[in-house]
C-alpha cells in the first residue's frame, strides 16, 4: 500500500543555526564537512593501507597541509605509508603502540594545538578592535594582552601574520588506528581504558578530529564504536556471517533489503584485487564502488546498478 502524507500543522523542523560554529569546508569524497568517523574492514594485504593513503591523498589540503595534522598509530612499519610521510614531514606523525599513555598524549596535544588557535586568534579579534577604536576603548587588562603577546612591538610582520592565519576554523586533525585490534581501547569496551576511548570516539568531532580504524574484523570492534561510524570502506571477506552484520548498521543504504547487500558482495568478490564498497550514512548517504562509481538499486531489481566512469580512483 503506498505511503501517504497529509499536513495537519504549520510548523516544521527546521535547522537552527548557531553562530559559535566553525566554517570547515567540505571533503572531496563526500561533498560535506562532517567529521570522519570511519572503520576500514578488510583481511590481510586487502588494501586497508593502500586506501587509507589514497583518502589521505585527496584530502590532503584539510588533512595533510598548513596546521592540519595526521597521528598514525601502528605497530607494523609499512614501507608505502614511509614513502608517504616523506611528502608531509610537518604534518603527519607516528607512534607504535595503542596504549592509554600514548591515546592521552595524542588527545592533549590536538586539544593544546586548538586552544592555541583560540588564543591567536582572540589577539587577532583583540587587535582589529585596537586599531578601529584605538586604546582608550580597551579595558586594562586587554591592552596588556597585546602588549604581552608581542603584537604591538615595532619589529613584528602583523600583517603576514594576519595573512597566514587560518580566521575560519581550528586545525583539524585526524588519527588513524592500524594493526591495533590487540589494544583494549578499541576492542573492549567494558574496560576502563576501552570506556575512556569510547566516550572520546562518540564526541570526537568536538575535537576537531577524524578517526579512521583500519581492522580485519567488523566484529573486533566494540559495538559503541561500530554503531558511531558513519563510514566503512569494506572489503572482500572469507567470512560472509562476519560481513553481514555491517547490514544491521547501515541497512537503509541498501534501501533496507538484505537482498540488495548480498549482491553487492558478490559483486565486490568478482572485482579486482583492493576494491571495496565505500558506504557513508551522515548528512548524505551513499554507496560507491570504490571512491568514484555511485552504487543503485533499479525497483524491483536485485542487482546493484554500477554505472561506469572515466575518473580514476584516486585521482
Amino acid at each position: 500500500m503506498p505511503l501517504k502524507l497529509k499536513k495537519v500543522s504549520k510548523y516544521v523542523n527546521s535547522l537552527i543555526k548557531s553562530k559559535k560554529g566553525y566554517d570547515f569546508p567540505e571533503w572531496n569524497l563526500t561533498k560535506e564537512n562532517s567529521f570522519w568517523f570511519a572503520l576500514l574492514c578488510g583481511v590481510r594485504g586487502a588494501g586497508k593501507t593502500n586506501a587509507m593513503l589514497q583518502i589521505l591523498n585527496i584530502e590532503k589540503k584539510g588533512m595533510l597541509t598548513d596546521d592540519n595534522i595526521v597521528y598514525w598509530v601502528s605497530p607494523t612499519h609499512d614501507a608505502k605509508v614511509a614513502e608517504f610521510a616523506d611528502k608531509f614531514p610537518n604534518n603527519l606523525k607516528f607512534y607504535d603502540e595503542l596504549n592509554i599513555k600514548v591515546f592521552t598524549e595524542i588527545i592533549d596535544e590536538i586539544r593544546e594545538r586548538t586552544e592555541e588557535w583560540k588564543q591567536t586568534k582572540f589577539i587577532f579579534d583583540l587587535f582589529e578592535r585596537y586599531l578601529k577604536e584605538g586604546d582608550k576603548k580597551l579595558a586594562e587588562d586587554e591592552i596588556e594582552i597585546l602588549m604581552k603577546s608581542g603584537i604591538l612591538d615595532d619589529d613584528v610582520d602583523v600583517k603576514t601574520m594576519i595573512d597566514e592565519f587560518n580566521f575560519h576554523h581550528p586545525p583539524r586533525a585526524s588519527l588513524v588506528l592500524d594493526d591495533s585490534m590487540g589494544s583494549p581501547l578499541i576492542s573492549s569496551s567494558n574496560s576502563k581504558q576501552g570506556k575512556e576511548f569510547t566516550r572520546w570516539a562518540i564526541r570526537h568531532r568536538h575535537d576537531f578530529t577524524n578517526l579512521f580504524i583500519l581492522t580485519q574484523h567488523f566484529k573486533g570492534i566494540s559495538k559503541p564504536l561500530r554503531t558511531n561510524a558513519n563510514a566503512v570502506l569494506l572489503f572482500p571477506s572469507k567470512d560472509r556471517a562476519t560481513s553481514k552484520s555491517i547490514f544491521d548498521e547501515f541497512s537503509s543504504v541498501f534501501g533496507g533489503k538484505m537482498e540488495n547487500y548480498l549482491e553487492c558482495l558478490d559483486m565486490l568478490d568478482g572485482e579486482k584485487v583492493g576494491s571495496f564498497l565505500f558506504i557513508y550514512y551522515d548528512k548524505d548517504k551513499f554507496l560507491r564502488l570504490g571512491f568514484n562509481q555511485d552504487v543503485t538499486f533499479d525497483i524491483g531489481a536485485a542487482a546493484p546498478v554500477k554505472p561506469r566512469t572515466e575518473e580514476k580512483e584516486g585521482s
